[in-house]
């Protein structure tokens, strides 16, 4: 393994778990399925943060989904922190509320969202959320 690879598996989980990212939002990144709403909204910040577009959309319930996240020359955001306020999961729904933290050329802002997700066919989706951004 190349030492950039190395590092990249060393480095620490953009989600605030603690662990690597290797141990934690990659594996899903590589396909393994969330276990819990929690556990896909961590691999969909630390997604974001790492510019993976394409896990986004594909854990996207596909009604609310949109065709890109950015469009040609939108700024992205540079995302700083994840904080899981409280998380729940009840048959195939599921509820995570949560504040993430970024920076734009604007400046900085705080994202405070209640995600709702769907249990389907063994995998949970992002479906939509109500949220206040500041």
């Amino acid at each position: 393994m190349s030492k950039k690879k190395s590092k990249a598996c060393d480095a620490a989980c953009p989600c605030g778990s603690g662990l690597a990212l290797a141990a934690c939002c990659g594996r899903l990144h590589a396909g393994v399925p969330a276990e819990t709403p929690e556990a896909l909204m961590r691999s969909r910040y630390s997604a974001y943060a790492l510019d993976l577009d394409a896990y986004v959309l594909e854990t996207w319930a596909p009604e609310t989904r949109p065709a890109v996240l950015f469009e040609d020359g939108e700024e992205r955001p540079k995302w700083l922190s994840l904080v899981i306020h409280s998380s729940y999961e009840e048959g195939a729904e599921g509820r995570v509320s949560f504040t993430a933290r970024g920076r734009t050329s604007q400046g900085a802002f705080r994202l405070e969202e209640n995600s709702r997700f769907r249990l389907e066919n063994g995998r949970w989706l992002y479906v939509d959320g109500t949220f206040d951004d500041r």
